[in-house]
C-alpha cells in the first residue's frame, strides 16, 4: 500500500523529503538532527518502538474499515509513527491501542461525526502545545548549550540528552493534565446533570473544584 504523505508526519533517515541532512549540519546540531529522526523513547516501554503496520494492517488489527481510519488520520488525530523511504505512513502498536480506544467510544454510543470533531478540536490544541514545546527546546535548550559548550562534542552530547529527557517528560505532563482535567470536567458536570439542573457557572465551579481538591479529593 502506498499512502499519501502527510506533511506533520515524523520523517526518518533515508527519507529524500527530509527538510534536513545531518551532513549540511555542524556537529551538534547534526546530533540533535539525528536523535530527532529516530523513534523517540516511549511513554510506555514496548509498544511503540517498533512501526510494523500500514494504516490496512491497522484496519485489519482492529476489525475496522479503512474508510474509517481515513476519515480519522484526516483529522490529525491519526499520526504515524513515521513515513518509511518509500512513503509510507506506517504504525505502531501503539497507534492500533489508540484507534481501538476511539472505536470503544463508537461502541458506547459516542456519534461518529462526535468523534471526529473531537479528533479535529484535540488535534488542534494538541499542535499548538506542541508547537510551543519545540520553539521552547529551541530558545531556552539549544542556543544557550551551543553558546556555552566548550566544544562541539559537549554541544552535541548535552543536546541529544536534553532532547531525550524533555520528550518523555512533556508527553507524561500532558497526558496527565489531559486526564486531570476529563476527571475535573466530568465530577463538575455530570452530577449536575444527573440531577436535572441548570449548568452551574464554570469559573466558580471550577475555582470550588479546584479549593476541594478536584475529582481525587474523595
Amino acid at each position: 500500500m502506498t499512502a499519501d504523505r502527510d506533511s506533520t508526519a515524523p520523517l526518518v533517515s533515508g527519507d529524500s523529503t527530509a527538510p534536513l541532512v545531518s551532513g549540511d549540519l555542524d556537529g551538534p546540531d547534526a546530533a540533535l538532527a539525528d536523535a530527532v529522526v529516530r523513534p523517540p523513547a516511549p511513554l510506555d516501554a514496548g509498544d511503540d518502538l517498533e512501526a510494523p503496520f500500514d494504516l490496512d494492517d491497522v484496519a485489519a488489527e482492529v476489525g475496522a474499515g479503512r474508510t474509517l481510519l481515513d476519515a480519522v488520520a484526516r483529522t490529525g488525530l491519526l499520526l504515524p509513527h513515521h513515513v518509511d523511504a518509500d512513503g509510507v505512513a506506517r504504525y505502531s502498536a501503539a497507534d492500533v491501542a489508540a484507534v481501538r480506544a476511539g472505536l470503544t467510544l463508537l461502541e458506547a454510543g459516542l456519534p461518529l461525526g462526535e468523534l471526529l470533531d473531537l479528533a479535529r478540536r484535540t488535534d488542534a490544541a494538541v499542535a499548538e502545545v506542541a508547537t510551543a514545546a519545540v520553539d521552547a527546546f529551541l530558545r531556552f535548550v539549544r542556543d544557550p548549550v551551543r553558546g556555552t559548550s566548550a566544544s562541539e562534542a559537549e554541544a552535541a552530547d548535552r543536546l541529544v540528552t536534553a532532547y531525550e529527557q524533555m520528550l518523555p517528560a512533556t508527553e507524561r505532563l500532558v497526558a496527565h493534565h489531559v486526564r486531570r482535567r476529563v476527571l475535573h470536567e466530568a465530577a463538575r458536570r455530570v452530577p449536575v446533570a444527573l440531577a436535572g439542573d441548570p449548568e452551574p457557572d464554570r469559573g466558580a465551579t471550577s475555582e470550588r473544584s479546584e479549593r476541594d481538591g478536584g475529582p481525587g479529593s474523595v
